[in-house]
């Protein structure tokens, strides 16, 4: 079983900015930042491209492992990964309950993690589910989304953790 932690990462709010169209004509413009419809619901994301090689760069600098933890479930393998040069991810069940926290922190089993989320209320259930277990759930806001700040700050934390011999 693999012991390695988690970087969680949610979609809505942390990789699909919810932003005005006037604020997302400027990021496209002068910060390349991207936006398409997904699907034939009219689903669009608008997400920032640098947002994949942070997430790839982190993982591989902490040794830790990139997984889902988004009600998207497995579209997120399916209409994200690819816009953001991830490969295919695990993925937490997170849909199932109204707060994701009760999939997700389960399917850690135990393993330390990190999730990117904009949610308050995610923090507090994940605080209560997780008792002993090493966690952290870093809030995005769901106008900006993640930023390097976020990454630096999960970086620090999964470099510092305690790691039983």
């Amino acid at each position: 079983m693999d012991d390695r932690p988690l970087i969680l990462i949610d979609i809505d709010g942390v990789v699909n900015v919810l932003t005005s169209s006037k604020i997302r004509s400027r990021l496209c413009f002068h910060d390349g930042w991207r936006q398409q419809r997904i699907n034939d619901f009219g689903v669009r994301l608008f997400w920032n491209p640098r947002i994949g090689p942070w997430l790839l760069r982190l993982a591989e600098e902490t040794g830790a492992e990139l997984a889902w933890g988004t009600m998207w479930e497995d579209d997120a393998n399916f209409y994200v990964s690819p816009l953001l040069g991830l490969p295919r991810l695990p993925v937490a069940p997170a849909a199932s309950d109204i707060n994701k926290a009760r999939g997700i922190v389960p399917w850690t089993a135990g393993r330390p993690f990190v999730w990117f989320d904009d949610d308050i209320g995610e923090t507090e259930e994940t605080d209560e589910l997780c008792g002993d277990q090493p966690h952290l759930v870093i809030l995005t806001d769901e106008r900006y989304g993640l930023e390097p700040e976020h990454i630096e700050r999960a970086r620090e934390w999964l470099l510092n953790l305690e790691v039983p011999l």
